[in-house]
């Protein structure tokens, strides 16, 4: 990963044309806020950018939010119905144009200034894949001891049915080249969430193997005020469904495997000009 750069790295920095899709559900509360400051934060950053927002069936008003938020660089997209975080993203990879495609919770429990932290490291080591991780030894978490074992048991299955080299999948901000992208699009089929497993695999599968972990700050309580019952019943939900869809996973890619569906390209330095 130390291989020379042919532009300088500032230069590539201020000239990267970022896609930020940002899936939200139930968000009328906060979501003009957090829309605000994520615009902000790319437009101290990046000359060209674009955020698509991708409202997935909400009906507490966040649709209304969104359409009355008014930038050249966000576009709208509303399921009429609720489909799942993966198959809104999916929607978000077919939209995005940029260079470097990243996807962040609508929820913001990740401030979107880690933005430019993870677009530095992507172009810093020549990787395919940045991944926000809870459990990078830099990261500042505050989250609740249900979800902590939750993500331990979970992190602990896919270390022994996956072949993926991160220490957590989970964190709803990951960043990606867009080669990578439109190589795994045709193959990415879960709609809710185990969709992270999904593209981390897919993207191991195809060749593109450079996958990097970043810091993360995150305050759960600071953006998720629920009854501590209505929280567990919450998470045993999604426990069961992440369950799921991991199994189904595990299958489907030894399927694919087998019969030779994926075909990897090897290209040189990975895909990165030199």
């Amino acid at each position: 990963m130390d291989e020379p750069h042919h532009k300088p790295l500032f230069e590539e920095y201020e000239n990267a044309f970022v896609s930020v899709v940002v899936p939200v559900f139930n968000e009328a509360p906060n979501v003009v806020e957090n829309l605000y400051t994520l615009l902000e934060e790319l437009e101290l950053s990046f000359k060209s950018f674009e955020i698509i927002v991708i409202s997935d069936g909400s009906t507490d008003g966040t649709n209304w939010e969104v359409f009355r938020f008014k930038s050249p660089n966000i576009r709208v997209r509303i399921f009429p119905e609720n489909a799942g975080k993966g198959a809104v993203v999916r929607e978000g990879f077919s939209e995005a144009k940029g260079d470097y495609i990243l996807f962040v919770d609508g929820g913001m429990e990740i401030h979107p200034r880690e933005i430019r932290i993870f677009i530095g490291l992507m172009l810093l080591y020549r990787c395919d894949i940045v991944v926000g991780s809870k459990r990078h030894p830099q990261s500042r978490i505050h989250y609740p001891w249900f979800r902590r074992i939750l993500s331990w048991f979970f992190q602990k299955a896919v270390y022994l049915l996956f072949d993926v080299d991160v220490t957590d999948t989970q964190v709803g901000m990951k960043l990606f080249r867009k080669e990578v992208i439109d190589a795994i699009k045709p193959h990415l089929a879960i709609d809710r969430y185990g969709f992270d497993l999904e593209i981390l695999s897919l993207a191991k599968m195809h060749g593109y193997k450079r996958m990097i972990e970043a810091p993360v700050s995150m305050h759960y309580f600071d953006k998720n005020r629920r009854f501590i019952l209505f929280e567990l019943l919450h998470v045993a939900k999604v426990a069961w469904s992440l369950g799921k869809d991991t199994m189904r996973l595990y299958f489907r890619l030894r399927k694919l495997k087998k019969v030779g569906a994926i075909e990897v390209k090897q290209t040189p330095n990975n895909g990165w000009p030199r």
